[in-house]
């Protein structure tokens, strides 16, 4: 079986199963492993669409203090951030700062599924954000933030969907609030944290049909498309773009930005390429080399070199492919762990890793559902733990890093 046959197999089979976005990708490998092909990941809250247009609007920018109820937790870096490995292998959540080479967990969320009727529910985020000054994670009231590259600043939500995006700098500090032509569900920092990407929707994109027999109807999504904000001059560009009718990720459908901040991307469930690319303005232009290759939140190595793909070594799960000459290395186990997803790059020659403790040939201890972040090097020389084990089929207390420069 192709891998583009299991995507396409697998996201028909999940349309009426249940949604389950901290443990997506673990699901694909426990349905690798009964179908006897090789794994591959694909990345929670995928999103789908096509062009439609553009607008463009001025955005009215305010400035107020949060309220007492809403504390400003923000993160603080240094001006010459380590690129030092350091992490809490005993924990899960972590409660001391994980990072690793340029990347760093500076905020987690804690997830769980509310009934909120007889047929359905919604999917709430408890988020937590790593304080220089106390050294540990704090727990903050927003229901969705972003940390800026660096650390210094955090973009957040105070709902969900919001009529307005704050952006928060500096312990304690003020809430720059900007209103929005469209209501927001998400929000993320631009690479050079002078804008914002805001994925805009019309309802809760996390809310969903409740499990009925095993089996759940696929909500459709409600998104109507992004809105750039350049913070700089406060102004915020909104760009139509429908949801693809084929796609199959569910309500959730947000868009990201390329490496390189010159495009803004979303998942493609219908394959040839696992993602399509827009410009600014709302118009599809090819993507980086290689960079649609993959459904790993990895995606392509600082260096442009690697990218994650499937393998044909039977003891790996998971293995990197040199965009350059097409050689393949498989992530095979090390120090007893198995790796099971690779989410995000320290440096280039070094990936964040899901990993779970080894038991024998393509099998965990417990199950693929206990695993923990593990630094790996992509030769296979060393493997770092950097938290402890998590148990991702339990609700609540499943927990999701992001990731973020340093």
């Amino acid at each position: 079986m192709t891998i583009d046959e299991l995507v396409r197999r697998t996201l028909r089979d999940w349309s009426d199963e249940a949604r389950v976005p901290s443990d997506l990708a673990s699901r694909v490998l426990r349905r690798r492993r009964r179908s006897g092909v090789k794994a591959f990941a694909v990345v929670a809250g995928a999103t789908a669409a096509v062009v439609a247009g553009a607008l463009t609007v001025p955005a009215l920018v305010q400035g107020g203090r949060v309220d007492d109820s809403r504390p400003a937790v923000v993160v603080l870096t240094g001006p010459s951030p380590s690129t030092e490995t350091v992490g809490d292998p005993e924990s899960a959540p972590p409660r001391t700062l994980v990072a690793a080479g340029g990347t760093a967990v500076y905020a987690y969320y804690v997830w769980d599924e509310v009934k909120i009727s007889d047929d359905r529910q919604v999917l709430t985020r408890a988020w937590s954000l790593y304080d220089k000054g106390r050294q540990v994670y704090e727990q903050t009231p927003w229901v969705w933030l972003d940390v800026a590259p660096g650390g210094e600043s955090v973009a957040v939500l105070e709902q969900v969907p919001a009529r307005r995006v704050g952006v928060v700098t500096g312990r304690g500090g003020e809430v720059r609030w900007i209103d929005l032509e469209r209501p927001a569900g998400a929000v993320r920092w631009s690479p050079d944290a002078k804008k914002l990407l805001v994925t805009n929707y019309g309802g809760n994109p996390d809310e969903s049909y409740i499990l009925v027999n095993n089996s759940r109807k696929m909500m459709p999504t409600t998104r109507t498309g992004y809105t750039v904000v350049d913070l700089d001059s406060g102004r915020a560009a909104f760009h139509a773009l429908e949801p693809d009718e084929n796609n199959r990720f569910g309500g959730r459908q947000d868009f990201s930005w390329s490496t390189d901040g010159t495009l803004v991307w979303e998942h493609n469930s219908t394959p040839p390429g696992t993602k399509k690319f827009y410009d600014l303005d709302g118009n599809p232009r090819p993507g980086p080399p290689g960079a649609a290759e993959t459904y790993e939140a990895a995606g392509v190595s600082p260096d442009g070199r690697w990218i994650p793909a499937q393998t044909p070594d039977k003891n790996a799960a998971m293995a990197l492919k040199d965009v350059r000459t097409g050689e393949v290395l498989s992530v095979k186990p090390i120090d007893g762990q198995w790796v099971e997803q690779l989410v995000a790059w320290a440096d280039d020659g070094h990936v964040i890793t899901w990993a779970c403790e080894s038991k024998g040939f393509n099998s965990c201890v417990g199950s693929e559902f206990r695993n923990r972040l593990l630094l790996v090097d992509v030769n296979g020389g060393e493997a770092v733990p950097l938290t402890g084990y998590r148990e991702n089929n339990q609700k609540p207390g499943s927990w999701e890093p992001v990731f973020t420069r340093r």
